[in-house]
């Protein structure tokens, strides 16, 4: 693949054990120290979703099933060198009831030597320090509160983190730093409880991005009417100092969340997801936009939406790049990663279409428990909608796994893959990562194999393919097609909602991502 150098040779790191390595899933943190690179995993995480969001007993296919399934996260790390094979440097213990790595940075307390934190996806958030990468440590704290967290920065000396309480999310953000947790206990940054709190100064939802841009800080926040966008009015938080700069999903309040965000050119760049589970069985595609040093925005991709506007606000969702949602391709449900990299803007995707296949296999495998739930009409009608979808894709060629863009402008977009690095059960580019040598990492979301990580130094010019309208045939035409599909699937979506209780939606959300 183009520039690109692949670093695992065996999907998952564990060239030991097979089945262990299939279950590190998603590179879901990476930072670096020193001559060593760092990913924290995620595991199982298809398995985990279908069986706690649908039933403890669903049967599980054989294209996602492994013999003996251990959630328990790991960090694995590689030398810059490449002398040596991965190494794992931290398994989590039973006790610790630790099922993933969301982030990892790397920070410099009071400004001496280096450190990574790696936050911990679990019954209760956690963060973990290391001072040498071999040696893990739990920062232990009584303040935090949550089970997991998307997003961490360092700015001004002192660590922040967002975290989320994801069996209850707050629509007060929860926010805290310290200048190291290890000494100093984590401070509240949004506290409600405050006297003189006002709950219009302040941000509101569960915070899933985090960035520092024009020497503040802002947070992208979830919201039932639309993801939000907040800063810091001053270059550190204070209370009922904040600024909501973007409000209602972009202009379209079908994009209920944040899953990217990243510094181009004197420009901050955010994404937004639609309402989940749902665009993960009926894709809809992404949207992004800018905001700039006087907190002005403008959408570079989206419009042309799956599910219409009104014709007022149609006119309006229009955006600089002339790419719709996705890329042109409802199928590129996240834009889940965007980076800046050598004067470059990179934006990776998660590309549904792999899970056409997964959601067909589950309804199959289950078919029995399904028509005894909702009836054997429906529970047909659902099978004959997949099968189809499938067969469309395979029919016109699709090219199936997660898709990576670069701009030079940072409003008209190329193409570097559509293929998931020629590999379709890379379903998500996870990870965009550049280290302290200026060397590009792309870490892989892969349910089926395994995660795979990959390195870069230089993406020539001859690789990238333009977006226009003749590059885009193919998904224009899955798109047609498939949208006239999409009428009965959301006919029926009420069967699949049955299927999926409410309860579960959130965890469902936290646990793809």
């Amino acid at each position: 693949m183009p520039d690109f150098r692949s670093l695992t040779p065996i999907n998952g790191f564990d060239y030991k054990n097979l089945d262990n390595a299939r279950q590190n899933n998603y590179a879901w943190s990476m930072s670096d120290l020193g001559d060593f690179i760092y990913v924290g995993t995620g595991r199982n995480i298809l398995i985990n979703i279908i069986s706690s969001t649908i039933n403890p007993k669903t049967q599980i296919p054989a294209l996602i099933r492994s013999y003996e399934v251990d959630n328990f996260a790991e960090i694995w790390r590689y030398g810059k060198d490449g002398k040596l094979p991965w190494e794992r440097v931290y398994k989590a213990p039973l006790s610790s009831k630790i099922y993933g790595f969301r982030f990892m940075i790397r920070h410099r307390p009071f400004g001496g030597s280096p450190c990574l934190y790696a936050a911990a996806f679990g019954e209760k958030v956690k963060v973990l320090k290391s001072t040498n990468g071999v040696n893990w440590y739990q920062v232990l704290d009584d303040t935090l509160r949550g089970t997991s967290s998307r997003a961490m920065v360092t700015h001004r000396g002192k660590l922040y983190i967002a975290t989320i309480d994801e069996g209850n999310p707050s629509s007060i953000p929860l926010l805290y730093r310290s200048e190291d947790p290890e000494f100093y206990p984590w401070e509240k940054v949004i506290d409600s409880d405050a006297k003189g709190f006002d709950p219009d100064r302040n941000p509101k939802g569960a915070i899933s991005n985090m960035a520092v841009f024009n020497n503040r800080i802002y947070v992208a926040t979830a919201n039932a009417d639309g993801v939000q966008v907040w800063r810091t009015n001053g270059e550190e938080p204070e209370m009922n100092e904040w600024t909501l700069i973007v409000d209602k999903g972009f202009g379209n309040p079908l994009n209920k969340y944040s899953l990217s965000i990243g510094v181009f050119k004197n420009h901050l760049y955010v994404s937004g997801t639609k309402q989940l589970p749902l665009a993960w069985f009926i894709p809809m595609g992404c949207d992004i936009i800018r905001i700039d040093r006087n907190d002005n925005w403008q959408l570079i991709v989206g419009g042309n939406p799956l599910i219409p506007l009104n014709q007022s606000d149609d006119n309006k969702y229009k955006s600089m790049s002339g790419l719709s949602s996705g890329f042109n391709n409802p199928f590129n449900v996240y834009a889940w990663q965007i980076q800046e990299y050598q004067r470059r803007l990179y934006i990776s995707t998660f590309d549904d279409s792999s899970n056409m296949e997964v959601i067909l296999n589950t309804l199959l495998a289950n078919r029995a428990a399904l028509e005894e739930l909702i009836g054997e009409k429906i529970t047909k009608i659902l099978i004959e909608i997949y099968e189809s979808v499938v067969k469309i894709l395979r029919g016109i060629g699709y090219p199936i796994g997660f898709d990576l863009y670069t701009s030079e402008d940072g409003i008209h977009f190329k193409s570097v893959f559509l293929n998931g690095l020629g590999n379709p059960y890379n379903y998500g580019g996870r990870i965009l990562y550049v280290d302290s040598c200026n060397k590009l990492y792309l870490g892989t979301a892969n349910p089926f194999e395994g995660c795979e990580v990959w390195e870069t130094n230089k993406i020539e010019n001859y690789n990238l393919r333009l977006c226009n309208e003749k590059h885009y045939e193919c998904l224009w035409e899955a798109r047609e097609i498939i949208k006239e599909k999409y009428d009965v699937i959301s006919e029926n979506m009420h069967a699949i909602l049955k299927f999926i209780p409410k309860d579960y939606y959130h965890r469902f959300f936290n646990d793809i991502q």
